[in-house]
């Protein structure tokens, strides 16, 4: 019964939602509330599951490094000493964690004379993500792309070298269409249209794969319908 129960309300919104074809209305702004409201919740939950809950369990169970020894205490059935290294740092993110609270807006209301805490803990996030995404940037997509465009010119098989060339100057002319030091006119102006091509090529066929995913499941949601709900299928 609870499994007819689900197929019928997934139609429901699934319905709703493709209401929007026609025009937006109250019922396609309901689904469309739900949606949001219950990836919202999901994805808070996940994160906290997945993520934020381990990360604080690791830290209290540690016992590798001590600061100070203040005694033991018991933690899901395990004793830990305390005050550990990775206890100081889960007590220095929720401070931080406490501090981001003020840039909710009620803070506004209410104390708007502490919003300011809220920069430290974002300037600490920002300064933190920055340094590891900058890292991460260079090793994993601007060092292998770079790497990737060292290649022979002349090769064994025609096809080889021809897909060679057409990569090496599609690289160099989309490169040089984003060289502003120097005015596009003369011997510059047809390479970068080239350059122009090789990026509209690459916007069609991000574009044409982003349109067949939005396809897929649509005729994911089709089949739920013809299938799981009409049994027509």
């Amino acid at each position: 019964m609870a499994e007819v129960i689900g197929v019928w309300i997934a139609a429901f919104l699934t319905l709703a939602i493709l209401s929007l074809i026609i025009k937006e209305n109250p019922v396609y702004r309901f689904a469309e509330h739900i949606f949001v409201g219950v990836s919202a919740g999901y994805g808070i939950i996940n994160i906290f599951n997945q993520a934020i809950w381990p990360q604080i369990a690791q830290g209290i169970r540690d016992s590798k490094y001590v600061v100070l020894k203040l005694g033991t205490f018991n933690f899901m059935g395990q004793q830990v000493p305390f005050l550990t290294l990775g206890q100081l740092v889960v007590i220095i993110g929720a401070i931080l964690g406490l501090m981001i609270l003020t840039k909710l807006e009620i803070f506004g209301y209410v104390a708007p004379q502490l919003r300011w805490l809220a920069l430290y803990p974002l300037a600490v996030t920002i300064g933190i993500y920055t340094g590891i995404n900058l890292t991460a940037l260079f090793q994993g997509i601007i060092f292998p792309q770079i790497k990737a465009t060292f290649l022979p010119l002349w090769t064994d098989s025609a096809l080889t070298t021809f897909s060679n060339w057409v990569f090496i100057i599609g690289v160099f002319t989309t490169i040089l269409y984003f060289f502003f030091s120097v005015e596009q006119k003369g011997i510059m102006k047809p390479i970068v249209n080239i350059g122009i091509v090789f990026i509209m090529v690459a916007f069609g066929a991000s574009f044409g794969y982003t349109v067949m995913g939005r396809i897929s499941l649509l005729l994911g949601r089709i089949y739920f319908l013809l299938h799981s709900w009409l049994h027509v299928i």
